[in-house]
């Protein structure tokens, strides 16, 4: 089975020497504003198969729920596929 595309992303972020604090992350976050939460690469403290944890410990977010994975310069290198409506 092939590694998820958003854990390759985060995976070379977080492990190819990059700072890992350059990079924004969003989610969706029932309750917030607009529904999304975003935060810092370096706010996530592992990854797993197909979700990351938080530095909180606590907090674990699947990758289903990211939205997009922006660069230090805004550039989008990854972002959720939306679902054509019928």
């Amino acid at each position: 089975m092939r590694e998820h595309p958003l854990r390759a992303i985060l995976s070379r972020i977080m492990r190819g020497g990059s700072d890992a604090s350059q990079f924004e992350l969003a989610y969706i976050h029932r309750g917030t504003v607009d529904d999304q939460m975003v935060i810092k690469v370096s706010d996530i403290a592992s990854l797993g198969k197909g979700s990351f944890l938080l530095r909180d410990g606590e907090t674990q977010i699947p990758f289903h729920r990211v939205l997009y994975v922006l660069d230090s310069r805004k550039n989008l290198l990854w972002r959720k596929r939306l679902r054509e409506a019928t």
